[in-house]
């Protein structure tokens, strides 16, 4: 029974629930993009690395704790709402320590606005982060497999067009009103925005049936398998015939997260930080989003058309090769030039994202997947914490080292993916429970 209700999810054409569900996935991944960026936005008006890493005990809490009871108890919509008051409360704090500052960029520094901001962004960054090994898991279990892979790399790309508009909104508000604190209350409005959007949405969303099926309740999971295939397609899957460990598969998926998670956020929000000033560090955030929302879509159109292992070695690969012409800018710097460049890199670390998001899912147990997920994400958070406390310590006045040591992490995201070209899977039209079984192979 199982099976079969399993293979109703994997093989139903599209319908309107479906829509919800990408729908649901997308506003999630927006407000991620959105309160992510907020710290890095606002560090010129408190000039502390540290604020930069307030989000990092927070961002470990919501990958490990939400998604275990995610798994264990609550499901994957309940943790929904529980992800989306987090942020909601969080938002309410980061309006408050604003407007309490006056809208004076110069009080934001000062207790106990500084306070109020930091509890804000905790919480807002405890919801998103916890909410995100959760989406990836309900993605992998709820679409169709002829959908899915491209559901995992549109529906995530939605955390760059999230950090792009916030960046585009913080260029023009600081440009306008030279205030950051006016730059904090605009950003809070989208994300308010987001939040109403998010419940309306969830609330008529489905459970995840395979989680259902995991914990027994073949009844409702059955029942909510009707309402979503109404119609079946007609897809051979794919065979896998290799045998992988679970400790590969982690160790494979935990070097290519902090590859390129922290290429992307040294990139992406800390260079502006550390090396530029003004509504520039803005600008820089704005660029490098829209390149890696421009990737997002195009990976969710091509993603079909490659097998995962090419497409995770040219991620890989094209971001290292990328950044030596960065590297190179440095002996005759031209930011228009440097514009240009970081896009093109942030092209490479769309893929590069879009390759995790859809290995991290299928390859882990379906007992545990979201846990398992937040426990894969953990390595790079305290990496990019390391790494973020160590280079403004050091090398905050060095821009080359600084980009030596982004290329070299993506070089060691290449290796790895070279080693899995050879030694690991495709997971393009393989069912869950097919990729289940390699772990009792191994």
């Amino acid at each position: 029974m199982m099976n079969k209700i399993n293979e109703l999810i994997d093989k139903s054409k599209w319908t309107y629930i479906h829509t919800l569900m990408f729908a649901s996935l997308a506003v999630g991944f927006f407000m991620w993009g959105v309160i992510a960026s907020i710290a890095p936005l606002v560090y010129p008006s408190i000039n502390n690395v540290l604020f930069l890493l307030t989000p990092t005990f927070a961002t470990i809490a919501g990958n490990l704790v939400l998604p275990f009871f995610s798994d264990k108890r609550l499901g994957r919509k309940t943790t929904f709402f529980i992800t989306m008051s987090l942020y909601s409360i969080g938002t309410l704090f980061i309006v408050l320590s604003a407007v309490l500052a006056g809208f004076n960029s110069n009080n934001m520094a000062n207790m106990p606005y500084l306070a109020l901001l930091v509890i804000g962004i905790i919480l807002g960054v405890l919801g998103v982060e916890g909410e995100v090994p959760v989406m990836l898991s309900y993605t992998a279990e709820m679409m169709p497999l002829e959908y899915r892979d491209q559901m995992l790399v549109l529906a995530p790309n939605f955390d760059n067009i999230g950090a792009m508009i916030a960046s585009l909104i913080g260029y023009i508000t600081y440009n306008l009103s030279n205030s950051y604190a006016i730059e904090l209350i605009s950003l809070s409005a989208v994300a308010i925005i987001g939040i109403i959007t998010a419940i309306i949405i969830r609330l008529l969303l489905p459970e995840s049936v395979r989680w259902l099926t995991t914990k027994g309740y073949i009844t409702r999971a059955e029942k909510e398998a009707e309402k979503i295939a109404k119609e079946i397609l007609e897809i051979r899957e794919n065979e896998i015939n290799r045998n992988l460990s679970l400790g590969f598969r982690y160790a494979f998926l935990a070097i290519i997260g902090i590859s390129q998670y922290l290429t992307y956020g040294l990139m992406a929000f800390v260079v502006a930080d550390f090396y530029f000033t003004g509504s520039t560090v803005d600008f820089i955030v704005f660029i490098a989003n829209l390149g890696a929302s421009i990737a997002g879509v195009i990976a969710g159109f091509i993603i079909k058309k490659f097998k995962t292992r090419i497409f995770a070695l040219f991620s890989f690969l094209g971001g290292t090769l990328s950044m030596i012409p960065i590297i190179l800018l440095t002996f005759n710097f031209n930011i228009v030039a440097f514009y240009i460049l970081l896009l093109i890199n942030m092209l490479f670390s769309e893929f590069g994202w879009a390759t995790r998001t859809i290995y991290e899912p299928t390859l882990m147990p379906s007992n545990s997947r979201a846990f398992m997920i937040g426990l894969i994400r953990l390595a790079p958070v305290i990496a990019y914490a390391v790494s973020v406390y160590t280079l403004g310590t050091y090398l905050s006045n060095n821009l080359l080292l600084y980009l030596v040591y982004n290329t070299a992490l993506w070089a060691i995201g290449g290796i790895a993916t070279i080693l899995w070209f050879y030694k690991g899977v495709d997971v393009n039209y393989v069912s869950l429970e097919k990729l289940d079984l390699i772990r009792h192979q191994s």
